[in-house]
């Protein structure tokens, strides 16, 4: 179990090895390992992966024999008294053929894949929450600056209009401008704010100073697809699946073995005065009335009905990872695209010392700035869009 542990804390640094060897795919690691360390959900599916092993274990060895002992007067009185023991052990076939053992290492690793989900949904919760902070913390970042040059605006026009260069409804203009710009930055404040409170609880309510501004991975940079796909074989998801078919192959041959007739053997004394007599027995049930075939045929379908569960959960996992794939190429090529223009089309600047030098006029300038401001807005949720793509793509591999 602390070698299955480790191996889940060593996967929320990225993919599995096979879809690390084309190439890196790394994601916000120290978060990543406090929360998994943090938990409370981690560590209470934890704690019930535990229990569940140690119930798994309990039958797993011979029932207990049993002794009677019985003392029986004699009637008339001439008859002497007589003295009975009965000591009986019955024979599990389960037992001994190792049926039951062979469950309880099944339940074991169908508790150890719903804890490999838990875990599973922590991290992908946890990746989207951070790349979420990112993007919160671009955007107040974006928006404390807008908020600034908005007031810088509203200053230089309150100046103005203190030597009578401009008239009331222009200062208005620049003011609701400036007010405008305060109140987006309060706003994307206030979401930051609740994602960090998310980030908090997912960390066993411990808060994480996170002020990143980078995201760990650029968008374009996806490992090759066909190592993804690789991979997929040792995801949460695929675990599950194979743990729930073995649990109902390993019920399969358990119901088989338990309709075998069952065996019990016995030692057994009768006491009587100046006679006694001793031996053993052999006793042996008879299955006539088929309530054990039935518990076979019922075990052989959920065991079928199990194979192809696990044949269609792989069926829709590869069918899940190629769209994620495609969903997380394309957002992440429209990210850098919107980059690449947005880099060689900035006009902040130069508007403001074309308002500054008299070229443009203020509602020109404010009409050119929130179209600028549109587009940077666009560009920031791009590559969250693409971040989050990414993310929901690794949380297939947590």
């Amino acid at each position: 179990m602390k070698k299955t542990l480790l191996t889940f804390v060593t996967m929320c640094l990225g993919l599995t090895s096979q879809a690390q060897s084309a190439g890196s795919f790394p994601v916000f690691s120290q978060e990543m390992r406090n929360i998994a360390s943090n938990n409370t959900s981690i560590k209470a599916a934890h704690a019930r992966c535990l229990a569940q092993s140690s119930a798994g274990r309990v039958g797993v060895g011979l029932p207990d024999p049993e002794v009677e002992v019985a003392y029986l007067w004699g009637s008339p009185e001439t008859v002497p008294g007589r003295k009975n023991i009965t000591v009986s052990q019955s024979l599990d076939w389960c037992v001994l053929l190792g049926r039951q053992r062979r469950l309880a290492n099944a339940a074991l690793s169908s508790a150890e894949a719903d804890y490999r989900m838990t875990f599973r949904d922590v991290m992908g919760s946890a990746d989207e929450t951070l790349v979420s902070m990112v993007y919160y913390n671009r955007l107040c970042k974006e928006l404390t600056q807008r908020a600034s040059h908005a007031r810088e605006v509203m200053q230089m026009y309150e100046k103005m209009y203190e030597r009578g260069e401009t008239s009331l409804v222009e200062l208005n203009k620049v003011r609701l401008n400036a007010s405008v710009s305060e109140a987006e930055l309060r706003r994307a404040q206030s979401e930051r704010q609740s994602q960090s409170r998310q980030l908090a609880l997912l960390n066993g309510g411990t808060p994480i100073e996170f002020a990143d501004t980078l995201y760990p991975v650029s968008c374009s940079n996806l490992p090759p697809y066909a190592d993804m796909e690789a991979a997929l074989a040792g995801s949460a998801y695929m675990q599950q699946a194979k743990a729930a078919q073995a649990m109902s192959e390993a019920e399969l041959r358990l119901a088989k073995a338990d309709a075998l007739p069952q065996l019990s053997v016995s030692f057994e004394g009768e006491y009587i005065k100046s006679n006694n007599y001793s031996g053993v027995g052999v006793g042996l049930s008879l299955p006539l009335w088929g309530n054990n075939r039935r518990r076979v045929k019922a075990a052989r379908a959920t065991a079928a009905a199990a194979k192809m569960e696990a044949h269609d959960t792989t069926l829709r996992l590869s069918s899940s990872l190629l769209q994620l794939y495609d969903e997380a190429r394309s957002l992440g090529e429209t990210a850098v695209s919107l980059e690449r223009d947005m880099s060689a089309a900035s006009n902040e600047r130069l508007l403001r010392t074309s308002l500054q030098q008299g070229q443009i006029s203020l509602l020109d300038y404010l009409l050119e700035l929130s179209f600028y401001y549109t587009a940077r807005t666009a560009q920031l949720e791009a590559e969250r869009d693409a971040q989050l793509a990414l993310s929901r793509l690794r949380a297939m591999f947590y």
